[in-house]
């Protein structure tokens, strides 16, 4: 019997999605996929469908079954794609504020060796400098058009919608809307609500990063329960607390330009939010 996901999170990047698709894991009524981010519909189309499918070969005890890929929101063809293969499964989504994913997004770029590190809060030039050589910092902290053609395709009542600052500030709750969204048991999967996945750092050890994000690479389709077992046992934060550097910022002139070049789209998805 091939066995579907039914839901499917969309994104977007940096907005706490490792954090959501962790606490979807840890409901019993929930069967997330391993890896979290499959992002079949974006990378892996020529593998085939039943590639795909073979990731949720164990789920069919599962009332509810799905996946978390962080980009789905900015590639807006993805929503007839998952239509087209899966139906009129539920939509997730999950946003947060356009200055804040874009320094989590910096941070991400420092991180990887792309950018250096500062101490100083990111100047206006120094912003302008970035988002030209990595225009995604911005780009990627909209998120109007692809909610707006997900809603279209799935329908509004399909397309559950979180802001960020929501999981941080009531995370009960969100989860709570969450399950009665997804129509599982209510008093269950609270346990990690209060938990902080993948908070993004700037490393003390480049080399260190370096090497944990080559043993990410590897194990993520291979061995992606070393991954899970890594995140669950708090290993994955005690790493990022021993590898914690300088604390980035950006200054108030960047923070303003950000929001003014995000205004419209931010206005227009905070229209879109579910809790």
């Amino acid at each position: 019997m091939i066995t579907k996901p039914n839901f499917i999170g969309i994104g977007g990047q940096k907005c706490a999605s490792t954090w959501l698709s962790e606490c979807l894991r840890s409901h019993p009524d929930i069967f997330m996929s391993s890896p979290k981010e499959i992002k079949y519909f974006l990378n892996h189309e020529s593998k085939g469908i039943n590639w795909y499918l073979k990731f949720f070969k164990d789920s069919s005890a599962f009332k509810v079954r799905g996946e978390f890929a962080s980009n789905y929101i900015y590639n807006i063809e993805t929503a007839e794609k998952i239509m087209q293969n899966l139906g009129n499964v539920k939509i997730i989504a999950i946003v947060r504020d356009p200055v804040e994913r874009s320094l989590s997004h910096i941070k991400h770029l420092v991180r990887d060796g792309k950018l250096p590190k500062t101490s100083r809060p990111i100047s206006k030039n120094t912003l302008k400098s970035i988002l030209k050589e990595f225009p995604e910092v911005l780009e990627n902290s909209k998120y109007l058009p692809g909610l707006q053609k997900f809603v279209d395709v799935f329908g509004a009542e399909s397309v559950f919608v979180i802001n960020q600052a929501s999981c941080t500030n009531h995370s009960n709750k969100v989860l709570a809307s969450l399950w009665s969204f997804l129509e599982v048991d209510l008093k269950q999967g609270m346990e990690k609500s209060g938990n902080i996945i993948s908070k993004g750092i700037t490393p003390r050890y480049a080399v260190l990063e370096k090497i944990r994000i080559k043993l990410f690479s590897l194990v993520r389709f291979n061995a992606p329960f070393f991954i899970n077992f890594v995140r669950s046992s708090g290993l994955s934060e005690r790493y990022r607390t021993f590898n914690k550097g300088i604390n980035m910022s950006l200054s108030n002139e960047s923070s303003e330009y950000i929001r003014d070049e995000c205004f419209d789209d931010w206005e227009g998805t905070k229209s879109f939010l579910s809790v």
